[in-house]
């Protein structure tokens, strides 16, 4: 075998193999682009258990008063708000709500994006915001109304200032065009505070995100702050 021939072998095995590690290293880097990290994507489709019925050692926390990041929301809703997940702290029967003097914990919630209303494509022929809904404009369907929520969560040790987990939540709601009356959970607070959402998807939109908040602190306290 001569050693022109030789050669020729080589760099056909040489490419060969430089293909297969392109190849291998395209797979890796999908596979990157794909995966998920518990603590920092955020929740598009909110759809975790109720927690179990509990009995037994609480923990005091406090929680402070929601921090408004976005505009159109006005500092009652916020109120509002902090009301709502106050309730939905108690009814898992883990917590005693109490003064920050007090409290063990702290919970620190940011409202990073509130939306109740927006235009989110038309219904029917070229709908749901694809681009060619965007090219015919208003001619075709009805606009459907789309409601967007954000929250950024933090479990603070009082004594240490230390951030014992954290969680950023979303949730979004679209009207349906054939039943625009959307249900809305028998709480109390959607009729004082909450009432303008009554019947939105935004109603939907705050229930799935402050469930799922209510969720996301009682399972990520550490079994060392509950005390009889």
């Amino acid at each position: 075998m001569t050693a022109g021939l030789i050669g020729n072998i080589l760099k056909v095995s040489m490419k060969k193999s430089f293909k297969i590690f392109s190849f291998a290293l395209i797979l890796l880097f999908l596979a990157g682009c794909f995966s998920t990290k518990p603590h920092s994507v955020l929740d598009k489709s909110l759809t975790g258990e109720p927690l179990n019925p509990y009995s037994g050692p609480k923990v005091k926390i406090t929680v402070n008063d929601f921090e408004l990041k976005t505009s159109g929301i006005y500092a009652q809703v916020g109120l509002a708000l902090k009301e709502y997940f106050i309730s939905i702290l108690n009814d898992t029967k883990r917590f005693i709500i109490v003064s920050p003097q007090e409290a063990d914990l702290a919970v620190s919630v940011e409202v990073i994006e509130f939306i109740p209303e927006s235009s989110g494509g038309k219904s029917g022929l070229a709908g749901g915001g694809s681009s060619a809904s965007s090219f015919m404009g208003g001619l075709l369907g009805e606009p459907l109304n789309k409601a967007n929520m954000q929250l950024r969560l933090r479990i603070i040790d009082r004594a240490t200032s230390s951030i014992i987990s954290s969680r950023d939540i979303q949730s979004q709601a679209v009207e349906n065009p054939g039943n625009k009356k959307i249900m809305t959970p028998h709480d109390k607070i959607f009729k004082t505070g909450l009432s303008e959402y009554v019947g939105t998807p935004m109603s939907k939109v705050i229930y799935d995100c402050l469930i799922e908040a209510g969720r996301f602190i009682a399972q990520s306290v550490p079994l060392s702050y509950y005390k009889n």
